[in-house]
């Protein structure tokens, strides 16, 4: 609720706890909570980051409280109008926990407001001056308020985002919509999801499109908001969002005829995350609610008998007729990177690349992009996917001890070319939102074809990786291709073309409805016979491919380096096989196991966040460091019945698995096949790969692959895996 503030934020002190937590109500995408005045109430409060005051109440609220009150003249927001207020003192305000003295309060009428949005009960607005000394922590999940002195918790895959604010508490952070960058308010008094000022709408030509013109979409303190409305995507905390409903401002005064900044985004995109509002040290901490996949709705307002209200049940204009518009293609920057200390080590540097004409060389670390940190991978790939082709970005890095300034010009994603197949880049929706697709068919391709989709492994990488001639997954679904077959391989959510969360804040059951919704698409495909389609999955995907297949009609399942038991178990015994290899001692080892299962049971069963568990057992951090996703997904990960859904299966399987794997076992694949042929015998079959590592490439022995993953050092694929699948889809069934 942004308003032009007469005094600049008026500030409230605290006294007593320095922390609490509150409960808040949801009402037209405004937090609500409960606060008592001078020891009378409870009266309801929105909470509200685009106001600057410490806390403004009703004229209602100031006559039952008989405070004395001046007038201060009249002020803006949004709207084109402007309204009286007045000043005055409250002796105490209470928040929970917290208790503030001798409050400066701004006394104005929010009557019209009350009446149009139909709050049964407003009676002001906690602003700026009551939050600046705070984290403040809005857990969309839980529906709970914090103010706390002290930092809080937060998870590992939250994506953290400086802002600035202005003289009166405003704070804005660089966002993108459709591609435009620019400064965007971050107000959770606003109602609507997006809104664009007027000058920047101008500038870019936002109206030219809207499905709905000259609206009234709002109410703000300046009378009502017209707006043109349309749909948008947009780049925000490290998140691409498409579908939103967005205001394009028509309004001629007002906050939104402002130059100053650029949009506004309100409660309908922001409670899509969960947020911590570090205002002590001017960074945002997000990570996706339950909100994130849900559709964004257009609710129209009207005028009628009864003056202006939300039509709820009005039918949604601005839902396009016509398909979504294809992915476009992404920057890319030319490196291989793996985690390093304090940053991401480059492992590859693609010839002629943006990287390679910035001077980078493999060894390099590399710490932040555009002036964006890049602690971890996820990271480094989150930086990338917000950026876009042609920018020149500053690249600093560490070379031998010594730092580096480097800059880049990202160039545009290559597409695949290889001899003997074609590679479609499409898209699917996935959770409201667009996911990049690779279709690779055999060259020349006439009839429907078998199809198999690859379900790759845990982490966030790429799997549209033209520029890398080593990797895996290309090889092996090409191999495919050209032997008849049509294969399928789904981007994760945030990389590359992808739109969606940053693929860390993605949980495991996200990532099944990912894969779920591809073999979908592959089924309706008319390049594919629906008859003859197989799954593969790989390392995490050898867990997810038989839950599909058990609820899905596929030809067969084919399972890579695969888990054949539940993951506690297999932690376990992966950590006690890594640690042998490393030469450790057998009571070193032991040690070491002992606390691997006391972290995972805190961590994944007793559901103890990341921080706090490593704060008291610091042994766990290294532990915990093996995940490459979230804590949200491995907990889901550990509470599964792995061998469960192989006893429904009813189908051909083949399991694979390479002699250099450190990361699996065969008693695993052997399991696996003995379940499937104890229910129906004959079924399945077990291949064993001399010589091949879990990455699928070569290796001597499972020491060497070990040495090979900690060095960074890329093996050369091993083809035998591909012989192996094409020799079994060719005498599974017809073709």
């Amino acid at each position: 609720m942004i308003g032009t503030i007469l005094l600049a934020a008026l500030t409230a002190s605290a006294s007593g706890s320095s922390s609490t937590t509150v409960p808040f109500t949801l009402f037209d995408n405004r937090m609500l909570v409960q606060v008592t005045l001078d020891g009378n109430g409870p009266f309801t409060m929105i909470v509200d980051t685009g106001a600057g005051d410490a806390l403004d109440v009703t004229p209602e609220v100031a006559r039952r409280l008989g405070i004395a009150t001046r007038a201060a003249g009249s002020i803006g927001g949004a709207g084109s109008g402007s309204i009286q207020v007045s000043l005055a003192q409250i002796p105490s305000f209470t928040l929970g926990a917290l208790n503030f003295r001798n409050v400066p309060v701004l006394v104005i009428d929010l009557s019209r407001i009350r009446r149009a949005i139909g709050f049964p009960q407003l009676d002001g607005v906690i602003g700026y001056g009551t939050l600046r000394k705070y984290r403040v922590g809005i857990d969309m999940d839980a529906r709970q308020l914090t103010l706390s002195s002290a930092p809080l918790p937060l998870p590992k895959t939250a994506t953290s985002v400086s802002f600035n604010s202005n003289g009166g508490g405003l704070i804005h952070v660089s966002a993108a919509v459709d591609g435009v960058h620019g400064r965007f308010l971050i107000d959770t008094g606003d109602r609507s999801s997006l809104t664009l000022f007027r000058p920047f709408a101008q500038a870019n030509d936002f109206y030219r499109d809207a499905p709905v013109r000259d609206a009234v979409t709002g109410i703000g303190i300046g009378g009502p908001v017209y707006s043109d409305v349309l749909r948008t995507t947009v780049s925000l905390f490290g998140s691409t969002i498409s579908g939103v409903v967005t205001r394009a401002s028509r309004d001629r005064g007002g906050a939104f005829a402002s130059a100053g900044y650029d949009a506004s985004v309100g409660t309908g995109l922001l409670k899509r995350f969960n947020i911590v509002y570090d205002y002590p040290d001017n960074e945002i901490y997000a990570w996706p609610s339950h909100f994130f996949g849900e559709p964004d709705r257009y609710e129209p307002l009207a005028f009628d008998q009864s003056g202006l209200h939300v039509e709820h049940n009005a039918k949604d204009p601005t839902i396009p007729a016509s398909p979504l518009p294809p992915l476009p293609r992404h920057a890319v920057f030319g490196a291989g990177i793996a985690q390093a200390a304090g940053g991401v080590r480059v492992t590859l540097v693609v010839p002629g690349s943006p990287a390679a004409q910035a001077g980078l060389r493999v060894g390099d670390t590399i710490r932040a992009v555009g002036g964006e940190p890049t602690t971890s991978v996820a990271g480094f790939l989150t930086r990338i996917h917000d950026l876009h082709a042609g920018e020149r970005v500053g690249v600093e890095a560490v070379r031998e001890g010594a730092p580096l300034r480097l800059f880049a010009v990202l160039g545009t994603a290559r597409n695949e070319t290889d001899a003997g197949v074609v590679t479609q880049y499409g898209e699917i929706v996935v959770d409201s939102v667009l996911r990049r697709t690779l279709l690779t068919t055999p060259q020349g391709l006439s009839s429907p074809a078998p199809a198999v989709l690859l379900i790759g492994g845990i982490g966030c990488y790429s799997v549209d990786v033209a520029t890398n001639p080593q990797d895996a997954y290309l090889h092996l679904t090409h191999d495919l291709a050209r032997a008849g077959f049509v294969t399928v391989r789904l981007e994760k959510s945030g990389v590359g073309d992808s739109q969606g969360p940053t693929c860390r804040n993605v949980d495991f059951d996200a990532e099944v409805r990912g894969y779920a919704a591809a073999l979908a698409a592959l089924q309706r495909n008319p390049l594919v016979n629906p008859a003859r389609i197989y799954l593969l999955g790989h390392s995490i995907g050898t867990v997810i491919a038989p839950g599909l297949a058990a609820v899905n009609h596929v030809a067969g399942v084919i399972v890579v380096e695969a888990v054949g038991r539940d993951w506690p178990e297999y932690e376990i015994r992966n950590l006690r096989r890594d640690l042998a290899l490393d030469g450790e001692t057998a009571p070193a080892a032991d040690q070491a196991l002992i606390e691997k299962a006391q972290c995972m049971q805190r961590l994944l069963f007793e559901n103890e966040t990341e921080d706090a568990l490593e704060k008291s057992m610091p042994s766990c951090r290294e532990h915990n460091g093996v995940y490459p996703v979230s804590a949200a997904y491995m907990r889901q990960v550990a509470l599964l019945n792995i061998i469960e859904p192989w006893t429904r299966l009813n189908l051909p399987v083949l399991a694979v698995y390479g002699t250099s794997d450190f990361e699996t076992e065969a008693p695993d694949h052997q399991r696996i096949v003995d379940v499937v042929n104890a229910a129906h015998a004959g079924t399945a079959k077990f291949v064993v790969i001399s010589g091949m590592s879990h990455g699928l490439g070569r290796a001597g022995t499972p020491k060497d692959a070990l040495r090979d993953a900690q060095g960074g050092t890329i093996e050369p694929f091993d083809a035998d895996v591909s012989a192996a699948i094409v020799a079994w889809l060719r005498n599974s069934g017809p073709q």
